[in-house]
């Protein structure tokens, strides 16, 4: 079979390749000198100058030039041609050759010698199962540890080769179970064939998902298709320049983004759609206007139609085109008035059309529509331009900005065609997100593992809340690459894209440590310290926090609380003692009184995203992971309350400007007087605030039209907070002279409070209508205010202690001991 198979291939099969590969070496040649082109544009002007006075010149001399560079073309490609055919000739007929010098013993051999390299190099390549057939399982695993692309998948993977090395699995049951003809998915299936023995992916903390993407990333980094025997041109042959106009204005205001773009070689991923329509509205002689947010990836989707374009992947009146960026500050500098800006836009203009190989991309095309602080508005020098189809512009707008300055103006609008440019779902951002990642590594020095750039995806939307993926994950990546290079080490773990996350964000997105497990699991015990007599109350907030912190309850929405009761019942000093001590202060507490956004017009104040007011949006954005406490809830404006039906059910909020804003690092905590009396008169009789008894007051709520059901059924949590018994006043009221003698303490001055004070201010300061509250009024007044009076007159001072009871008649009593 062995000289058949050589003849086949000597007299067949390479020769066929050969005749591939002059052909694309010929097309090459002629791309490179632009013969084609110069004979199309024979007679036009030498770089498509038509000003008037020198069209007659310009042809003259581009007619010279075009003839004597045809002329050494047809030479050139005829010499050519001429080896072409005397090279496949002299290769059929060498073995015959080789027959003939069977008497010069040294000239035979090296031909023998010579014809046997080059079948040994071109000669069909055994398929990978044949390949590894006779050899044994330990053979074939050290083949496979050799290659690049599966030492990749290790590396990613965080798995030592030994530890592929130490798995025990016979030959034959590989073979039976595994059916692959491509090396890297052969090993891909081998590792999950001996998971379930193994445990080696579980016991790194991932799944046979990661392994599909981890090897799916390899195979995007060494491609496994076999490359062609073929000559490939890319970019503008030598005479494309010569039939393009001159653009010497144009590249002061613009930037060349064309060899940037083949540089980063840029692709295209999971953007088939939005491709398609840019490339038809562009071969159209149309303008396109990319509408996305901040990080949808319109930038790179330019780089990679520019790249396209400059390696003639794209056909007429796109192949070859020149790509510039139009620098909207150069545009703007120096410029007096609108006029300026005018004549300047229309040189530009004219330049280009001239040209005739240039497509102008302006990211955020608003600037120049009135958004800047120039307040300078172009569209009305643009539209006459994009209406004949003289320039083709490629613009990023965002959905906002396109509502405000391009949509009322259906002039304007008309002349554009709409890509829009939605986040792409999960797994194609996190598809993008791994290819960028190469290019990061590349420009920082650094490795990037598998699941650090998992964490990045999961986390990217907290660390820019502006930005949508892949955008946000890329800038995440860079952040961390950039800081870790600076530290000195060369790889980056999921922590250290924990610890930036963490750093900037203020928000504990990492599985808990051991001080905030230690806090996790007797939060209850804390919250004591502050809570006085709301056992239930304590016990449902800590309850959340646990589910919450390890995965147990839903990520993409806050965790949410209505806490109902009498007022002075603890409400608002739950939420306050949670901020402090789980949030780190009570300065992370957004508190809004909902009593001051009832009516119609503050439901914009509210919401947020206005000049000169700071509403919920605003204060969430600035503080992502925080309390977020709205005071007599039941108090909002009705349109405030169908709000909160989306913020509790997604999670998601849009302000004024169409920001959208998050709050899934939220707590929400809404507090209500409703049915309070109803609360004191059950009490009253006894009835104990269980289950039953909540169940009993959401349907008195929802009879008496305070909350409507689907809003009571978004809360995580309906606590009811039962009214104050003298027990509880007792201990509250101890709670708060401990926190004054701790100020007074803080001056060296001891203080000590007896039973006498503490009845006093039960009787006095105690209000069963208020609650708590006037018991902090009564001690200030009383106490507090006597205190600060001897401090002033030198009576107290450092070193001093003090006790404070009452006399025969129920007044004040100080006892000073110097």
């Amino acid at each position: 079979m062995l000289p058949l198979r050589f003849l086949r291939f000597w007299f067949v099969d390479f020769p066929n390749k050969l005749i591939i590969f002059f052909v694309s070496l010929n097309n090459a040649f002629l791309q490179l000198f632009s013969l084609p082109l110069l004979i199309k544009t024979y007679f036009k002007p030498w770089k498509n100058e038509y000003r008037q006075g020198l069209v007659g010149f310009s042809i003259g001399m581009g007619m010279f030039i075009k003839t004597w560079v045809i002329v050494a073309d047809v030479i050139l490609l005829l010499l050519l041609l001429l080896l072409e055919f005397l090279f496949i000739i002299s290769f059929i007929s060498w073995p015959v050759l080789t027959v003939l010098l069977y008497k010069d013993p040294i000239l035979f051999f090296l031909s023998v010698l010579w014809i046997l390299a080059i079948f040994s190099i071109f000669k069909p390549k055994k398929s990978w199962v044949d390949y590894i057939s006779g050899k044994s399982t330990q053979q074939i695993i050290k083949e496979l540890l050799s290659r690049q692309d599966i030492s990749f998948v290790l590396q990613k993977a965080e798995i030592a080769k030994s530890e592929v090395q130490l798995i025990d699995f016979s030959k034959e049951e590989l073979f039976k179970n595994v059916d692959n003809n491509n090396p890297l998915d052969f090993f891909a299936s081998y590792l999950l064939l001996t998971e379930e023995k193994t445990k080696l992916f579980f016991n790194k903390k991932l799944k046979t998902e990661d392994l599909k993407n981890i090897t799916a990333w390899a195979k995007s980094v060494f491609p496994q298709v076999s490359q062609p025997f073929r000559v490939d041109f890319w970019g503008e042959g030598i005479g494309e320049s010569w039939v393009s106009g001159w653009t010497l204005e144009t590249s002061k205001y613009m930037t060349d983004i064309t060899s940037y773009a083949v540089n980063k070689k840029p692709m295209v991923l999971g953007r088939d759609k939005e491709y398609k329509e840019v490339v038809e509205a562009l071969s159209r002689n149309k303008s396109c206007l990319l509408v996305g947010n901040p990080g949808s990836g319109r930038g790179s989707f330019v780089n990679a139609l520019a790249y396209d374009s400059f390696v003639g992947n794209l056909q007429g009146n796109l192949r070859h085109q020149r790509f510039f960026e139009l620098l909207v500050d150069a545009l703007l500098a120096g410029a007096v008035n609108q006029g300026e800006l005018e004549k300047r836009l229309e040189s530009i203009i004219t330049e280009i059309s001239h040209s005739g190989n240039i497509i102008i991309y302006i990211p955020n095309f608003e600037n120049i529509l009135g958004a800047s602080t120039f307040n300078t508005n172009l569209s009305g020098a643009l539209i006459p331009y994009l209406q004949k189809g003289v320039i083709r512009i490629i613009a990023n707008v965002t959905p906002s900005s396109y509502k405000k300055f391009i949509e009322p103006k259906l002039t304007l609008a008309s002349v554009f065609e709409t890509a829009k440019f939605e986040e792409p779902d999960k797994d194609v951002a996190f598809q993008m997100l791994l290819q960028k990642s190469m290019e990061i590594e590349k420009n920082n020095r650094v490795t990037i593992l598998y699941k650090a750039v998992l964490v990045a995806s999961n986390f990217a939307n907290k660390y820019l809340q502006d930005c949508v993926m892949p955008g946000a994950g890329v800038t995440l990546l860079e952040d961390v690459a950039s800081a870790v290079a600076m530290s000195g080490k060369k790889i980056i773990e999921e922590q250290d894209v924990i610890n930036k996350v963490e750093s900037r964000t203020k928000i504990a997105v990492g599985a808990p440590k051991e001080k905030e497990k230690e806090l996790l699991l007797h939060l209850e015990t804390e919250l004591s310290k502050y809570v006085i007599g709301q056992k239930d109350a304590i016990f449902g907030v800590s309850e959340a926090l646990r589910r919450l912190r390890t995965g147990l309850s839903s990520k993409t929405k806050p965790t949410s609380f209505l806490f109902l009761g009498p007022t002075g019942v603890g409400k608002t000093a739950t939420a306050k003692a949670l901020s402090g001590i789980y949030f780190g202060g009570e300065d992370k507490m957004i508190r809004f009184d909902m009593s001051e956004y009832s009516t119609d017009d503050s439901v914009k104040r509210f919401l947020g995203g206005v000049v000169d007011s700071k509403g919920l949006t605003d204060a969430v954005c600035e503080n992502p992971y925080s309390l977020v406490l709205l005071d007599e809830f039941e108090k909002s404006n009705s349109k405030i309350i169908d709000l909160f039906l989306q913020v509790l059910d997604d999670g998601r909020l849009t302000d004024n400007t169409g920001k959208i804003v998050s709050f899934t690092d939220t707590i929400v905590i809404a507090t209500s007087n409703a049915a309070s009396e109803y609360i004191r008169e059950e009490v009253n009789k006894g009835t104990v605030i269980d289950k039953a008894f909540q169940k009993e007051l959401l349907e008195f709520l929802q009879k008496k039209e305070i909350f409507r059901p689907e809003l009571l059924n978004r809360f995580d949590g309906i606590i009811v907070f039962k009214p104050l018994g003298k027990e509880e006043v007792m201990q509250i009221i101890k709670l708060l002279l401990n926190d004054l003698s701790k100020k007074l303490l803080e001056k060296d001055i001891t203080v000590n409070f007896d039973e006498k004070i503490i009845a006093k201010i039960a009787q006095e300061g105690f209000d069963e209508q208020f609650g708590a509250r006037p018991l902090k009024r009564f001690i200030q007044d009383n106490i507090e205010d006597v205190l600060a009076q001897k401090i002033l007159k030198e009576e107290i001072e450092r070193g001093d202690k003090i006790n404070i009871s009452v006399d025969s008649t129920n007044n004040l009593q100080l006892v000073i001991n110097s």
